[in-house]
């Protein structure tokens, strides 16, 4: 074997991933396929929230611009055509309409838009869960040993903590690596891919590391909260219903969730989606200042407070009672702007098991200069709370704590 052919082995790694959860990924027409470049995408995301700088970045993921770099990472997929796809759907009642106890439903409302069973609207294909596909590493002759350590890290940081694909941020497109090459996946760089039974102990082992690797200078990671759900504690949900619901009232209200165990991946995600969808409803000051203004009552508040806005924007509200609703807006100047949500729900498949953790990762929320304003009425301006502009996501986590449906890992 001559040492360009030796060379070229030892730069290439071979992954085999298993997908966890649906995974919506795809092209702009939305048909269901493997993409290189969302893969990247999210691994130069997570590079960032590592504290990644800029430099490295550009040299390890590459840079389109005027002087484009193509860096030193190429990323290829094998035999992804034979992977099976699925249409998502919603779930329904007998009498064909769509369920209001199902997380589900709440979580993937935009991957199928039907409200009624027989509504011709639109429904998103995804990649079918429990399959497996290879993902090939191959490192330029110029990567270093630190330069692998970094992409290794951020590897471990988007397969373990990040989805992919559409609705990522809300549990979907969950992928596992199983193996990788002939390598111990427990010990790569002194990282293990593998989860075990002690989730605190392996998160927060495996981002001591990857902080070490990436950014040794920054606490990155102090802005990053982890918390598992404690499936043990089910029988909670009814008292934290109550807590956190007391006083709202409302025909959709969704206080009951539809399932009655955990008992699978896809019943874990329906829990924490229920678990998020109950917080949020009917949830005031946002429900009713957002009705006020779609009345044009005058009692409304001067600075009204919309605090589900740091869930992400836009936010869509419709009230079934003016049978109208309208969209909440993040403004720059004459730009609208996106916010994806801080919030992320993650499922890991840990030696047979499945488990459920949120994730929050707060970073400036919006740029300086930003207004909040709906669609139909843009010259009313909202704002998220002055003293706490993340008092909507603390008190979620905050009510689940209490109740020990969640426990704090990191």
């Amino acid at each position: 074997m001559n040492s360009i052919t030796n060379q070229k082995i030892l730069n290439t790694y071979e992954l085999e991933c298993k997908i966890i959860t649906p995974l919506f990924m795809g092209g702009a027409e939305f048909n269901p396929e493997l993409r290189t470049q969302s893969i990247n995408g999210i691994l130069r995301w997570w590079f960032r929230v590592a504290g990644g700088n800029i430099k490295d970045e550009k040299r390890l993921f590459g840079w389109a611009s005027d002087q484009s770099n193509q860096g030193l990472v190429r990323l290829f997929i094998k035999d992804f055509d034979k992977l099976k796809t699925e249409i998502f759907s919603k779930e329904f009642d007998q009498k064909g309409s769509v369920r209001n106890d199902s997380g589900l439903n709440y979580l993937g409302f935009s991957l199928d838009q039907r409200f009624k069973k027989d509504n011709p609207k639109p429904q998103r294909s995804y990649i079918k869960e429990s399959q497996t596909f290879n993902l090939i590493i191959s490192f330029h002759p110029r990567a270093t040993e630190e330069d692998k350590k970094k992409f290794f890290a951020t590897l471990w940081l988007a397969f373990n903590l990040g989805n992919f694909g559409s609705r990522s941020r809300r549990g979907f497109g969950s992928i596992k690596i199983i193996s990788i090459n002939n390598h111990n996946i427990n010990n790569l760089y002194g990282l293990s891919f593998n989860p075990n039974q002690n989730l605190k102990e392996w998160i927060n082992q495996n981002l001591n590391k990857i902080k070490d690797y990436i950014n040794p200078t920054q606490n990155a990671f102090d802005s990053l909260k982890i918390y598992k759900i404690e499936k043990s504690n089910f029988n909670q949900l009814e008292n934290w219903l109550k807590e956190v619901q007391n006083e709202r009232k409302g025909k959709f209200l969704k206080n009951q969730w539809g399932k009655n165990n955990i008992n699978n991946h896809m019943n874990l995600l329906d829990f924490m989606g229920f678990l998020l969808a109950a917080f949020r409803s009917y949830r005031n000051p946002d429900y009713q200042n957002a009705k006020n203004i779609l009345q044009n009552n005058t009692n409304n508040p001067t600075n009204p407070t919309f605090e589900r806005a740091i869930f992400g924007l836009p936010l869509n509200f419709y009230f079934s009672s003016l049978n109208r609703g309208d969209t909440l807006n993040a403004k720059l100047q004459n730009q609208t702007l996106r916010r994806a949500s801080p919030l992320i729900i993650k499922i890991l498949e840990c030696n047979n098991n499945y488990e459920g953790i949120f994730i929050v990762i707060k970073s400036q929320f919006l740029p300086n200069g930003y207004s909040l304003n709906f669609s139909k009425n843009s010259k009313q301006k909202v704002y998220l709370p002055k003293q706490n502009e993340w008092k909507a996501i603390d008190e979620f986590i905050n009510s689940l704590k209490n109740k020990n449906l969640i426990s704090e890992i990191k």
